[in-house]
């Protein structure tokens, strides 16, 4: 394995355990509430939660992830 799967390898993993947490997260809290804070200390618009209720991310770390994601 080269040292690019390695890094492959640790970036899905910190994925799943990212994904896993908020899934945790999103089941202890009220339905359709959200959070009002991202885990960055950025608040999270109300704008963006009223476009995406639940959500706990910010506009830049959600577009932060997508773009992982796209990379991965």
């Amino acid at each position: 394995m080269s040292e690019r799967d390695f890094d492959l390898a640790a970036l899905r993993a910190d994925q799943e355990r990212t994904a896993g947490v908020a899934r945790i997260q999103a089941a202890l809290r009220p339905r359709g509430l959200g959070r009002l804070v991202c885990d960055c200390g950025a608040e999270i618009s109300p704008a963006r939660r009223a476009a995406y209720p639940g959500t706990d991310r910010c506009f830049d770390c959600a577009s932060l992830g997508e773009r992982r994601r796209r990379i991965a």
